[in-house]
């Protein structure tokens, strides 16, 4: 009676450990599944590589407040374009130029003209991040003012947010971070430098650059990149 019973408590147990592991597997192929898909859909951004989610850190504060000011200085901009005779606000009529330069072109010519007229709007210097119109009005600004500056602007020549990124990223011959702007054309990612007049496929970079962070209209992401390099600067 007693080896009854404990042959029956045996394979009570089996069946429950048995059901634990396959309850296991389960979780662990659908968590698998899930990050697989994620991690295909980050590599479809700029330099093919994949990013994570930050949502802590000054950059990231930092990225949250200049969207919000540009937001607000959308409203302007759209006045400004509506009744031009009344608008009081210069660095909204020159950042209607800028669009302007590209609007008349398509495509990739589209990104290339905004990306000489935005290199040429303002003057070299090492200010904080700053919003389009406030870089317009102080004239300066280093690689973070063209790059958010570009940014708005080929946002307001058409490009879709899902296709217009920042990218911070480490010029492997410098030891000093930097700030481009990535713009998606067809199934591709072409990358816009305030040093250069040129627009490049952004995996053409990669013995050029290490991608390191990347702000867009969804928040701050991060690059995976092996061995991943350390983020300083540009904060």
């Amino acid at each position: 009676m007693v080896a009854g019973r404990l042959t029956s408590t045996k394979k009570q147990l089996r069946k429950l450990i048995v059901g634990a592991v396959a309850a296991t597997v389960v979780v662990a192929f659908v968590r698998y599944a899930a990050a697989a898909e994620a991690m295909q859909a980050d590599i479809n951004g700029p330099f093919g590589l994949p990013t994570v989610a930050i949502s802590e850190g000054q950059l990231s504060a930092t990225w949250r407040d200049l969207q919000s000011q540009i937001q607000s200085e959308k409203h302007i901009i759209a006045q400004c374009r509506a009744e031009p005779h009344l608008c009081t606000s210069s660095a909204a009529l020159r950042f209607i130029s800028l669009v302007k330069e590209g609007e008349q072109y398509d495509g990739l010519l589209r990104i290339a003209r905004i990306n000489r007229a935005v290199n040429f709007a303002i003057s070299a210097s090492q200010p904080t991040w700053t919003s389009p119109l406030n870089v317009l009005a102080a004239g300066v600004g280093d690689c973070k003012q063209y790059a958010v500056l570009k940014y708005a602007v080929l946002e307001a020549a058409g490009f879709a947010p899902e296709d217009l990124r920042l990218v911070i990223v480490r010029i492997k011959s410098q030891p000093n971070n930097h700030a481009v702007v990535a713009v998606r054309h067809g199934s591709h990612w072409f990358v816009l430098d305030n040093r250069s007049l040129a627009v490049v496929q952004s995996t053409e970079l990669l013995d050029y650059y290490v991608p390191l962070l990347t702000p867009d209209h969804q928040g701050v992401r991060q690059f995976v990149v092996p061995p991943n390099p350390k983020v300083a600067g540009l904060q």
